[in-house]
């Protein structure tokens, strides 16, 4: 399980750096939906609010974070609220850009397995029995 939570963290982080890194540099250009439809204009206004650079941001952090052992589960904290809505945009406009589904679910796979990996960390909020400490 080590060795593979290894190989998951540093897989995990390379997605993010990578992507995150282009987020806020743009270094590899891909094409951006035309404006008229659905994904298009969503698209466009994500960018020219500037969220998709606050997003950008914490997916570096997140990625570089999840790169030393100690900060994983600050680093998922990070991470998966991030992956649930790349998943749940990739879900819901399959339809028209169905080439870019493969690499949510990896990247969510990923964070599964370093969730069960690392679920010691997060016992306290998988209880059912939650107690307040004041």
């Amino acid at each position: 399980m080590k060795v593979l939570a290894l190989v998951c963290r540093i897989l995990l982080g390379v997605i993010f750096v990578f992507f995150g890194v282009n987020g806020l540099h743009p270094f590899f250009q891909n094409q951006m939906p035309p404006r008229g439809n659905p994904l298009g204009d969503f698209v466009a206004i994500f960018h020219q609010v500037g969220w998709a650079q606050v997003v950008a941001a914490f997916q570096v952090l997140g990625g570089l974070l999840v790169w030393f052992g100690g900060t994983v589960p600050l680093a998922l904290c990070i991470l998966c609220p991030i992956t649930v809505n790349i998943l749940c945009f990739h879900v819901l406009f399959h339809a028209m850009s169905p080439a870019f589904f493969a690499l949510p679910v990896v990247v969510t796979i990923l964070e599964i397995v370093l969730l069960y990996a690392y679920r010691g960390s997060f016992a306290g909020v998988w209880t059912t029995k939650a107690h307040r400490t004041t």
